[in-house]
């Protein structure tokens, strides 16, 4: 089974801005940075197992993602993609409700899974 992927998206507390006179810890000889993380991944069909799995309409997600509910429902169906900022705090909203995803890997698709079994 493939571990989840966690969201690294904010900077290292420590990490100094390029062209400051100081080396990160994280850059090369050159000074320069690594490549930000990629985007949170997520799928039109995770979200929908995401939603089904907390017994969310669209409207709730929509409300608790502070997503606009018509980009919700384009998004699922596969109309359209999302910025990488919506789908990080897509992503967030679902892991703070307690669910993990499951990136593609050479033993299945993506999927989405409860972080704790429920008690």
């Amino acid at each position: 089974m493939a571990e989840h992927s966690l969201i690294t998206d904010s900077a290292s507390p420590d990490t100094q801005a390029p062209g400051n006179g100081t080396q990160s810890p994280d850059s090369d000889s050159t000074g320069t940075l690594p490549a930000p993380p990629e985007p949170a991944r997520i799928t039109g069909p995770q979200c929908r197992a995401a939603r089904a799995m907390l017994g969310w309409s669209r409207e709730e997600l929509a409300e608790r993602s502070s997503l606009h509910y018509i980009t919700l429902c384009n998004f699922e169906l596969g109309h359209n993609a999302l910025k990488p900022a919506s789908l990080r705090l897509l992503r967030l909203t679902f892991v703070s409700a307690g669910l993990l995803f499951i990136d593609a890997d050479a033993g299945g698709g993506p999927g989405v899974c409860l972080a704790k079994a429920a008690r």
